[in-house]
């Protein structure tokens, strides 16, 4: 049996919510960006999770290697 708290089910319904109103994705890094801004647009412990870059997220520097999904 796995134990989870409240939250992670949470998180893991918006997941399967907003992957299922999305049927087909190009390809597997689309999936993880989308997966990506649910998981900013959650709360965690009340709150925000700021410490995420999503301008650097979506569009990585051309002198930074390129990272991996």
């Amino acid at each position: 049996m796995i134990y989870t708290s409240n939250w992670i089910e949470r998180l893991n319904r918006s997941f399967r919510r907003v992957l299922k109103m999305r049927l087909s994705m190009p390809d597997e890094k689309s999936m993880l960006v989308l997966l990506g801004n649910v998981t900013r647009n959650q709360r965690a412990y009340g709150r925000r999770l700021t410490h995420m870059d999503k301008k650097q997220i979506l569009f990585p520097q051309q002198n930074n290697s390129p990272k991996e999904f």
